[in-house]
């Protein structure tokens, strides 16, 4: 049976060149938010949504040089922001973009008078409707109930943004970093064509399995993150996340036969700490299936899914996303689920939430 998750994978590249048309109303709103808020960003999202959240925030702070935090939308409703005279934005991520939670973020921060973005799917939904500015994440819709072309969408829109912001406050952009943004659609077409079988073959030898650990770091550890919520979702199986060398600290005695760890490897210069704690990781009897496009890695691994040469390491987030998603969905198929629908979850979270 062909499910809507497998489509709507393969349709990422659609939503980033989407994204990427866009750039022109994305760095008009960008001008219109500085000019009322030239300071901190907050970026909240329920779910999936907060952990694009986490990659925008990432890239706001460390790659566009932006004072940018993300919180849980119910969070920043209960909780934040601490009481700062600096101007300070919101950018609400939701797919449905009715999520209670980012709903009362939302409204909690325009009765701040604060000017919020809504990144959503959906340009008639209640966060459209009421927030100063939207902007439309480009993948028309997505009828699976897991998220993934809205995830990586939505955390594209954020990254465009924040390079927008950015160029305003005349931070050294360079055109290289531009232009890597420009080769994302391209990039994550060659991933999905070279991945594909690979993690067909990962889920097929992890299926006697029913525990996993995903690592990663930077920007990664929020794609683990959404990674391990993905296999959750779609296989009922328990699944947790942890930074890459925050595991030795403690979560490292859980490791034994019986327990997969996925561990994202972007090449670069902590190749050698991945190494040794990656035979670590064999040494306890537990099965590791890398995903990295670092030869030190795929040659020495087995299970290694060897991601395209050449990938732009500014993206290494969006990159890797993509065979966890299909790590997740061909795991689901094997063990005869339906990962569209997965139980108790619906599109969107309708529920009370006090102001």
């Amino acid at each position: 049976m062909n499910y809507h998750m497998i489509r709507e994978i393969h349709e990422q590249p659609q939503a980033f060149t989407r994204n990427l048309e866009g750039r022109g109303r994305i760095r008009e709103l960008a001008e219109k938010v500085w000019r009322k808020s030239p300071g901190n960003c907050y970026i909240v999202g329920c779910g999936s949504s907060y952990y694009s959240a986490m990659i925008g925030a990432f890239y706001h702070e460390y790659v566009f040089g932006l004072n940018s935090r993300a919180v849980p939308s119910s969070e920043f409703v209960w909780y934040a922001p601490i009481p700062n005279p600096s101007p300070w934005m919101l950018i609400a991520l939701s797919r449905s973009g009715r999520t209670s939670e980012s709903v009362a973020a939302s409204r909690k921060a325009l009765r701040m008078k604060a000017p919020v973005v809504a990144v959503t799917a959906d340009s008639t939904s209640t966060m459209a409707h009421e927030c100063d500015y939207s902007i439309d994440i480009g993948i028309g819709s997505e009828e699976s109930t897991i998220m993934t072309k809205s995830f990586t969408a939505s955390a594209f829109c954020s990254m465009l943004l924040g390079l927008e912001f950015a160029r305003l406050q005349d931070a050294h952009i360079t055109t290289a970093i531009e232009d890597k943004l420009e080769r994302l659609p391209e990039e994550s077409q060659n991933i999905i064509r070279d991945v594909e079988d690979q993690t067909k073959k990962t889920a097929e030898t992890m299926s006697n399995l029913n525990r996993f650990i995903y690592l990663g770091s930077g920007g990664n550890y929020a794609s683990c993150l959404e990674g391990a919520l993905k296999l959750r979702e779609t296989s009922y199986v328990a699944s947790e996340t942890y930074h890459t060398l925050e595991f030795r600290h403690g979560p490292f005695a859980e490791l034994q036969k019986g327990i997969g760890v996925i561990a994202v490897v972007p090449k670069g210069k902590s190749i050698h700490e991945w190494m040794m704690l990656l035979e670590e990781i064999t040494s306890t009897g537990a099965s590791l299936f890398p995903i990295s496009d670092a030869d030190e890695i795929t040659h020495t691994y087995e299970n290694a899914i060897r991601m395209p040469e050449s990938l732009s390491p500014e993206l290494s987030p969006l990159h890797f996303m993509i065979p966890m998603q299909l790590i997740a969905y061909y795991h689901a198929v094997k063990r005869g689920l339906n990962p569209d629908s997965p139980r108790n979850l619906s599109k969107y979270v309708k529920t009370e939430i006090s102001l």
